[in-house]
């Protein structure tokens, strides 16, 4: 239990598990060294939570090789589409400006005289 305590981190009233404890878990159901439900009495966890864990961990495994690519947790899948969506949105003001300097710069063309530009060149009438 005393390597237990150190691998559980408490925030509020739920208890957070590193990575490498919860594989080292599982794998202790998986060499059959003792059943979920008796896993889930030992860490005072549901069984289905070990469950979860068993399944993410043989799924990630899965992918890896289905892809041949390495796993890439879920926050950082999220942090990498958010970063993405803010370039997105700023390109679009970029565009949008663009736009409307292009606009501008059309009108000018076509009234320069109102603007205080001359048909000849860039400087005043």
């Amino acid at each position: 239990m005393g390597a237990m305590a150190q691998e559980r981190e408490s925030r509020g009233p739920y208890k957070r598990y590193s990575a490498e404890f919860k594989r080292e878990q599982v794998e202790r159901v998986l060499r059959g060294e003792l059943t979920a439900a008796e896993l889930s009495r030992e860490l005072g966890i549901a069984r289905s939570q070990i469950q979860r864990w068993k399944h993410l961990l043989t799924k990630g495994g899965e992918t890896a090789v289905a892809s041949d690519e390495d796993v890439v947790p879920a926050s950082a899948r999220r942090a990498a589409q958010q970063r993405i969506r803010e370039w997105e949105q700023m390109l679009g003001r970029k565009q949008m400006a663009i736009a409307i300097f292009e606009a501008a710069q059309d009108e000018i063309k076509k009234k320069p005289h109102w603007y205080g530009v001359s048909k000849r060149g860039r400087g005043t009438p």
